[in-house]
This record gives C-alpha cells, sequence and structure tokens, in this order.
C-alpha cells in the first residue's frame, strides 16, 4: 500500500533577537519582525507525523520542496505520493518529483493558463453526473491527464 504524506509548512513571527534561524523574509502575517519557518510531513494512511524540520524565515515554500523529497528519499520513503499545497507548485518542483518517481497531488496557484484551458476543455463532463460524484465531499470531478508543459 502506498504511503500518501501530507507536507506543509508554516511561519512564525519572532522577536527573539539573535538567534540564527530568524530571518526576515515572507512572513504570512507581517508585522515586522523576522520571521523562522516550520514543516512537518504526516503519513496520512496512519495519521502519524513522519519528520518535522524547521528553516529560516527567508526561504520560500517552493525553493524548499526539493530539499525535502531529497531528505524523504534519505530516510527510505520509495512507495510514497506527496499532498501539497500551491506554495510548492512550479515546474521544476513538478519535474523534480517525477525524477524521484513519486506520485502527488498538488494544488495549483490561482488560474494559471495551464489548468484554465483543461478545465474550460472538460466543462460540462462531469458536473452533476452521478459517476463522476466525490462521494462524501459534496463536490463533482473526474481525472484529467495531459501535459502541463511542453516538455512533458
Amino acid at each position: 500500500m502506498k504511503t500518501y504524506i501530507s507536507y506543509d509548512s508554516t511561519n512564525k513571527n519572532s522577536q527573539a533577537g539573535d538567534v540564527e534561524l530568524v530571518e526576515y523574509g515572507k512572513s504570512k502575517v507581517d508585522i515586522g519582525f523576522p520571521v523562522f519557518n516550520s514543516a512537518m510531513g504526516y503519513d496520512v494512511n496512519n495519521r502519524e507525523p513522519l519528520f518535522c524540520e524547521k528553516y529560516p524565515g527567508s526561504i520560500v515554500d517552493i525553493s524548499q520542496l526539493k530539499l525535502m523529497l531529497n531528505k524523504a528519499q534519505g530516510y527510505g520513503y520509495k512507495k510514497v505520493g506527496f499532498i501539497l499545497d500551491r506554495g510548492y507548485f512550479s515546474k521544476q518542483n513538478i519535474e523534480h518529483m517525477d525524477k524521484c518517481g513519486y506520485s502527488f497531488i498538488i494544488m495549483v496557484k490561482g488560474m494559471a493558463d495551464l489548468v484554465s484551458e483543461l478545465i474550460l476543455s472538460n466543462k460540462g463532463s462531469f458536473e452533476n453526473k452521478r459517476n463522476c460524484d466525490m462521494d462524501g465531499f459534496g463536490v463533482y470531478g473526474k481525472t484529467v491527464k495531459g501535459r502541463l508543459y511542453e516538455a512533458d
């Protein structure tokens, strides 16, 4: 059975003073203080944390993912998939996950053209259709396979 790891991070403002980990960066709530980031990989099947990490506040999610994936490989995680929010969405991150052999579910930033085109081309083909009902979630959907980027 495949293990799915939900991975996410957050940042916290700090008034701690001279702490190496605390740096000025892009905080979710900017009150003028430096921040640090904290992230967790959580096994959604067994409901157990698998790893936790902290990193400087100047590092953004999109650039942290490759380091985390390499760390997951080092821990020996092989038959895993990742569930990620839109902060990790980039062509380079998708290519790296493919290279590592990891499956993934990732939210897309905004209405990127590549996603908008897929949605509009499938509009009307799944809404309110019984076989597309995602039981228990109150929504309808379908899997669409296609190229995200020309190089795929």
